[in-house]
């Protein structure tokens, strides 16, 4: 099968989740990406997370799906000149330390355009490599709290809430991929790679579209599990603990929803009888509505009977209820995945697919591999015999 990025190499120096989120992309689309490790341990990401009993992070596994381990001490001026010397053959450059670090080892986009003028560097940072704020610390909820997203998450009266993901590394790494293939699509026009700049910042700014209100006077507040200007469309709650989403946007949604719930006389009720009503209205509303939903034991009765009157609705799913979804199942969003050759404990696990589907050249998630597992292969390549790459590993593990 021909993938599509098929004969692009990636050289990816990336840690924790969004860097290696988007070179696990890239791999799942054909491209060989050779991950550079610290030596014994492996990058931060491998400790992440559920581990098996080998110790080895399954999330690890799946952010590192499909590469090549290879460990150099970056500290070493021997490792930087191996790297100096592989770099010519690359296309692509991953990196996310924080801004100043890779000028320091050597290895900045200056320096790395100098010898190889063709390959896309990317960088991959929580404020970006410029401005007051590139040089401090920040992670995902960081960027979380920066971006506005947890000012306009959270119940109306409480606090701002974080994502129960890490919903910036992970959009960042996204972000990340389709700039490089963006930028891959220039060097092939123009024979010339550039610098891409992706801050975990800007990518999740990037989601919220609440500060944009502010052009008419707006400032958007919390308002927990319900919709600002639409109603009903949120989170209802029913019986024993169980909740079901109704999404109407519409006069025609409105009869239907009324009429499932047996109370027809609420379309014409003044309280009600327009959106604008139905907003100011809300909380009332919402009372009728959990209140009908509470009628039922089980949250699966009401929410097939939203289901079969053509209502945007659905239970909130757990995540057994993901993995066991006809329709998650039938169309793979969830892959079963070999895992790396040093876990004998169990031969697969499951996780998170490609993307998106392709008609003719699909992606597929591949096995992730152990620290340092394509030494031999990859430096053997650049006139390393079996003994130096062992001497120098030697080295560095002491």
């Amino acid at each position: 099968m021909i993938n599509m990025l098929d004969g692009i190499k990636v050289l990816d120096f990336s840690s924790n989740a969004a860097g290696p989120t988007c070179t696990g992309m890239l791999a799942d689309y054909g491209a060989e990406v050779v991950k550079i490790e610290k030596p014994v341990t492996g990058n931060d990401e491998r400790a992440y997370g559920i581990q098996v009993e080998e110790g080895v992070s399954l999330l690890g596994a799946w952010l590192n799906r499909g590469k090549k381990s290879v460990t150099l001490n970056l500290k070493d001026p021997e490792a930087i000149s191996i790297i100096k010397m592989m770099v010519k053959d690359f296309d692509v450059i991953v990196e996310s330390a924080r801004p100043g670090v890779m000028k320091k080892l050597g290895l900045d986009y200056d320096v790395l355009h100098a010898i190889n003028p063709r390959a896309v560097y990317c960088s991959v940072s929580a404020f970006g490599q410029e401005g007051p704020y590139s040089k401090k610390p920040g992670y995902d909820i960081i960027a979380q709290a920066m971006s506005g997203l947890m000012y306009i998450t959270g119940e109306h009266n409480g606090p701002p809430m974080k994502s129960g993901t890490t919903l910036s590394d992970y959009v960042g790494g996204i972000n990340a991929f389709g700039s490089i293939l963006a930028a891959l699509r220039y060097a092939e026009k123009t024979g010339v790679g550039q610098h891409v700049d992706v801050s975990l910042l800007m990518s999740t700014l990037y989601l919220n579209g609440a500060f944009e209100y502010l052009n008419v006077g707006i400032d958007l507040k919390r308002s927990g599990n319900h919709h600002n200007t639409l109603a009903p469309y949120g989170l209802f709650s029913g019986s024993n603990g169980q909740s079901v989403v109704i999404a109407v946007i519409s006069p025609k949604l409105w009869a239907k929803l009324c009429n499932v719930m047996n109370m027809p006389e609420l379309i014409s009720d003044e309280r009600f009888d327009t959106l604008n009503q139905r907003r100011v209205n809300r909380e009332e509303l919402v009372n009728i509505i959990e209140s009908w939903l509470k009628t039922f034991e089980d949250i699966n009765v009401p929410a097939k009977l939203l289901e079969e009157a053509g209502i945007p609705s659905t239970k909130v799913f757990t995540s057994n209820d993901i993995i066991n979804d006809p329709h998650i199942l039938e169309e793979q969003y969830i892959t079963t995945i070999p895992v790396p050759d040093n876990v004998t404990s169990r031969k697969t696990f499951f996780g998170r697919n490609c993307i998106a589907k392709f008609s003719d050249a699909p992606g597929i998630v591949k096995k992730a591999p152990y620290v340092g597992q394509d030494n031999y292969e990859v430096l053997g390549k650049y006139g390393m015999t079996k003994e130096e790459i062992d001497k120098i590993e030697m080295k560095w593990e002491n």
